[in-house]
């Protein structure tokens, strides 16, 4: 089992920022603009990096999941095989995710609420293959967050 976090005020600050920025939506069109604008602006990766052991199983999108541990702190890089045109909406999900739990010590991803996302009520209008597929990264977030937590 690992530590409890010494400071879990980053990931409070990172929670409260999304939350307020889906508490101003007034509809669910402007949601998803949203994940498509994340999608548009991230980076993605470099293609070498798109190994078929980064892939995130259960999710219709090949979308890839790649850790890397320094310091304490655990980095991802996501994207998917089509880079940022295609498919946007899992993409940006996928960012939305990494706004949480990119560059944090293991430990402090163990102990974030998992729920966070249906809080803000991100899981409404979801399709059923993207809420899996949603569901499946944050699964393989933390199991990342499980192995490196032993180091």
């Amino acid at each position: 089992m690992s530590e409890t976090p010494k400071n879990t005020d980053e990931i409070a600050k990172r929670q409260e920022t999304i939350r307020e920025v889906f508490a101003n939506f007034s509809d669910s069109d402007q949601k998803w603009k949203y994940l498509l604008q994340l999608a548009r602006d991230w980076p993605g990766m470099d293609s070498s990096l798109q190994d078929e052991k980064f892939l995130i199983k259960g999710c219709s999108t090949r979308m890839y999941l790649v850790p890397s541990f320094k310091d304490g702190v655990l980095h991802f890089d996501l994207d998917t095989e089509s880079g940022a045109d295609n498919p946007l909406i899992s993409r940006g999900l996928g960012v939305l995710a990494l706004q949480i739990y990119n560059d944090l010590a293991p430990a402090e991803i163990l102990h974030t609420d998992p729920e966070f996302f249906q809080n803000i009520g991100l899981n409404v209008g979801l399709s059923p293959t993207r809420a899996n597929g949603f569901a499946s990264l944050l699964k393989q977030i933390y199991m990342y967050a499980q192995v490196f937590a032993r180091f």
